[in-house]
């Protein structure tokens, strides 16, 4: 089953990976608008101005998370004596 997209509302679109990280994109309308992106407790300061790129953004944004997050997990657990 692929995963999709799920509309929250007008301005906030998610998607929940391994249903463990959320990935959001939320249009904010102060300020610049554009589309905002979160993964998980992360953000970017950069705004998307296309619902398209934004997810895009958001996606190649988790990965980058997701590798910080294997990083971390190595750390804790040292490489096994031979």
């Amino acid at each position: 089953m692929a995963l999709e997209w799920t509309r929250h509302d007008d301005s906030t679109h998610y998607i929940n990976l391994g249903r463990a990280l959320l990935v959001t994109v939320i249009n904010e309308k102060m300020g610049s608008p554009g589309w905002k992106i979160q993964v998980g407790k992360r953000s970017l300061k950069d705004k998307i101005p296309n619902l398209d790129d934004a997810k895009r953004v958001a996606v190649a944004f988790a990965a980058r998370v997701l590798r910080d997050i294997q990083a971390d997990v190595d750390a804790l657990n040292p490489p096994a004596a031979e």
